[in-house]
C-alpha cells in the first residue's frame, strides 16, 4: 500500500517562513512530519541541507536523522543539531524530505522537499549564536 507522504514542516518557523536568532537555532532546529498512519517498526529518515543560499543552490552542511517509531502515531521529528550542521552558515535555508521506511518490507517512499529560510544575521551585524 503505497502512502501519499505530506511535506516535512518546521513548527517554530516564523511567517513568512524563516529561522532567525528568535528560534535559538544553536539549541537545534526541529522539523516533523505528521497526519501519516506510521507504524510500530517504521523508520523515517530525515535528509537535511543546510544551503549558504536562499533559494538552495549552495549547500554548506548535509545531515540524516533517523527516527525509529516506536509504536502507531501520526507524527515523527529530527532534532537538526547545531554543531556542525547549523552553525555552518549565517544566512541561507534549510532544506528538507524524508524517506519512510515501512516495517512491513513494503517500498520505501520519499516526500518532496520543504525549504525554509534561515538567518543568525544580527539586525546591528554579526551572527547570533550559542553565546548570545
Amino acid at each position: 500500500m503505497s502512502i501519499e507522504l505530506d511535506f516535512p514542516e518546521f513548527p517554530y518557523e516564523e511567517p513568512p517562513g524563516g529561522i532567525t536568532c528568535r528560534q535559538k537555532p544553536w539549541n537545534g532546529v526541529l522539523v516533523v512530519v505528521d497526519q501519516i498512519p506510521f507504524k510500530t517498526g517504521d523508520k523515517v529518515t530525515f535528509h537535511i541541507t543546510v544551503c549558504s543560499d536562499a533559494t538552495g543552490q549552495t549547500p554548506a552542511a548535509e545531515i540524516q536523522g533517523v527516527a525509529s517509531i516506536t509504536a502507531d502515531t501520526a507524527s515523527a521529528g529530527y532534532t537538526i543539531p547545531w554543531d556542525g550542521v547549523l552553525d555552518a552558515v549565517t544566512d541561507g535555508c534549510v532544506i528538507a524530505f524524508y524517506t519512510l521506511t515501512p516495517a512491513d518490507g513494503s517500498p520505501s517512499s520519499t516526500s518532496q522537499e520543504a525549504i525554509v529560510r534561515y538567518s543568525r544575521q544580527q539586525p546591528g551585524g554579526g551572527a547570533c549564536g550559542p553565546d548570545d
